[in-house]
């Protein structure tokens, strides 16, 4: 069973999978009070596992949209892009303990964004399976906006058998 979690995604996987596709959302390392947590639905896609990032919910853009294949709102919170979701070796997440979080107000936040994604929960899987292959079987024109898939899987093999070399 597939279960809802969030995920802290490691800043050098992040910053190495932006050489290879700009739509991978960059974590602003120099000017952030927290480390951008990545939403953690972990799905598997293939042989793969995918996960989505949050965006922050903007109101004067974000009020005006509905809920697309590749575009979930959660609440008036935040936001789920599928169309940039992005394969992960499982080494390179770390489960967020939002019990943990010392500053009150980003804990409430993530709690609120935590259980108004319950109920999208299978709206979430469901779509990201299908952009997936409206992408990379049907080459459907929403892959414009989308990240490129099949290059960051290979690259996300690439990052796993390069860690292993040298760590041995």
């Amino acid at each position: 069973m597939v279960r809802l979690f969030f995920y802290e995604v490691n800043d050098e996987y992040i910053n190495y999978l932006l050489k290879f596709d700009n739509r991978i959302m960059y974590t602003k390392e120099e000017d952030r009070r927290f480390k951008r947590k990545y939403i953690g639905i972990l799905f598997q896609i293939e042989t793969n596992y995918y996960i989505a990032p949050f965006s922050s919910y903007k109101p004067e853009k974000h009020d005006k949209m509905k809920d697309t294949i590749d575009f979930i709102k959660i609440g008036n919170k935040a936001i789920i892009n599928l169309n940039n979701m992005f394969p992960v070796p499982l080494e390179v997440i770390q489960k967020v303990n939002i019990e943990k979080i010392s500053e009150i107000g980003y804990k409430n936040l993530l709690r609120d964004e935590y259980k108004l994604c319950i109920p999208k929960f299978n709206k979430i899987i469901e779509n990201s399976h299908i952009l997936y292959k409206q992408v990379t079987i049907h080459d459907m024109p929403i892959k414009n906006r989308c990240c490129n898939f099949k290059l960051l899987e290979q690259k996300c093999q690439e990052y796993n058998k390069n860690r292993y070399t040298t760590e041995m």
